[in-house]
């Protein structure tokens, strides 16, 4: 048998080692086939040696690109967190428009305290007839605080709900603040004397609306659960509420959804003072006959307030 020379099979300039080479080879003759040996595979040069010192080598190399990786991350936080970053200059502003708010509403009290005392000491000089039928009116009306017994009807959001099927997260039902008005409505109707939402004194101005996943009470956010209190008979409040429209819309959404409503009653509940209006004037139209305008200046917010108080 003539002894086989791989490279006067490879033509073209093939190395015997190559993937057509090896193919014709094969295809050929498959016994003729040699073995690679290790020393002479190309690759075979190219691969690291596997020793303890290049072990060694990639462990430390692998740390520290960790450690790269690492020290990046932080960095990327820090900046996230800083002071000039777009979260925490909201923040800030939050923070200083809530400081501003309070100092404002301090400032508020303490000049309607002065001009209180001013208008006593006026109305005591000239008249005390004038100011005690002030001091009935203001009574009325949302300018002073009022306490007595009543009941405290709490609108709470349901309990988490188990997950709907396909799914695993519970939902919440939320408290709205149509909920929220026709619970002050219906207290109204069943004759409470005033309504107080989350301490917020509600008077014939006031109102109940939403602003993304907040409730707010004349402009002020609220947070659950919501807390009603209507001064007034108790026993009359709560059956005229239950009777009504109200109190079957509230055992609905109790049923249906999950809200969870509540009644308390109290001997002493209180219902804090609502901040006056603004002074406002009005003319009568000029008289065609005469000729000559009537100025006429209307009722105080708190005499205003007062009588339309009552009858919402």
């Amino acid at each position: 048998m003539r002894e086989h020379d791989p490279r006067s099979s490879t033509p073209h300039g093939e190395t015997p080692y190559s993937p057509t080479s090896l193919l014709r080879a094969l295809t050929a003759n498959p016994y003729d086939v040699e073995a690679l040996r290790e020393d002479e595979h190309p690759a075979a040069e190219a691969a690291p040696p596997d020793t303890t010192a290049m072990r060694g080598l990639t462990l430390v190399l692998a740390l520290l690109l960790g450690f790269a990786v690492a020290v990046s991350v932080i960095d990327l936080r820090r900046e996230a967190s800083a002071e000039d970053s777009p979260r925490a200059v909201l923040e800030q502003e939050v923070r200083e428009t809530r400081e501003e708010a309070e100092q404002l509403e301090a400032r508020q009290e303490e000049l309607e305290a002065r001009i209180a005392d001013a208008q006593g000491e006026v109305l005591a000089d000239d008249d005390t007839e004038r100011s005690e039928r002030l001091e009935s009116i203001e009574g009325v009306g949302p300018g002073a605080a009022l306490a007595g017994p009543g009941v405290v009807l709490v609108l709470e959001d349901s309990a988490p709900l188990p997950p709907s099927p396909g799914t695993t997260d519970s939902t919440v039902n939320r408290v709205t603040d149509g909920d929220v008005q026709l619970a002050v409505n219906g207290l109204w109707a069943a004759g409470a004397e005033a309504v107080a939402v989350n301490g917020e004194r509600l008077t014939s101005t006031s109102a109940i609306r939403t602003a993304g996943s907040a409730i707010l009470v004349d402009f002020r956010p609220l947070s659950p659960p919501y807390r009603i209190t209507a001064l007034g008979d108790a026993q009359a409040l709560r059956e005229g509420v239950e009777a009504g429209e109200g109190g079957a819309y509230l055992e609905e959404i109790s049923t249906r959804f999950g809200i969870r409503v509540s009644w308390e009653q109290g001997e002493e509940l209180t219902v804090p003072a609502r901040t006056a209006g603004t002074l406002r004037e009005a003319s009568a139209p000029e008289d065609q006959d005469r000729g000559t305008p009537a100025p006429v200046t209307a009722p105080t917010p708190a005499a205003e307030g007062g009588s339309e108080e009552e009858n919402p």
